[in-house]
């Protein structure tokens, strides 16, 4: 029995360690797996979070450019208003003065010929 207990011992502390030993490599192995699993996914997700952040982008540049083609009718449209009113005023302002000038033409010809008519009274008496 003394010579049974140590081989037993030996055996042991041999397979124990044969265990300890696969198991390493076993967990190791996993992990190298797992990483290079994970930067695949990685990748992946990296992958599709970059196109999706281009489509982001195209939407957004396309929102830009009708957001100034509105904005650059728009102006036009101001443009052509103000073009517009402003003829508006012009033409007004035209009448008023051929408005201003005919009343006070009408009114020297009503002076004149209040004059011509003074003058005529004051021949005849």
């Amino acid at each position: 029995m003394r010579v049974g207990v140590p081989i037993f011992l030996f055996l042991a502390a041999a397979g124990f360690h044969t265990a300890l030993t696969a198991s390493l490599e076993s967990a190791e192995k996993e992990d190298t797996f797992g990483e290079e699993v994970g930067l695949e996914q990685l990748s992946d997700l990296q992958k599709r979070d970059q196109e999706e952040f281009e489509a982001a982008q195209m939407s957004e540049a396309v929102q830009d450019e009708n957001t100034e083609e509105e904005n650059d009718t728009q102006e036009e449209d101001m443009t052509d208003r103000d073009g517009n009113v402003e003829a508006d005023q012009h033409e007004s302002e035209s009448d008023e003065d051929v408005d201003g000038m005919r009343q006070t033409r009408e009114h020297l010809e009503a002076n004149v010929e209040e004059a011509d008519e003074t003058t005529n009274l004051a021949e005849v008496e």
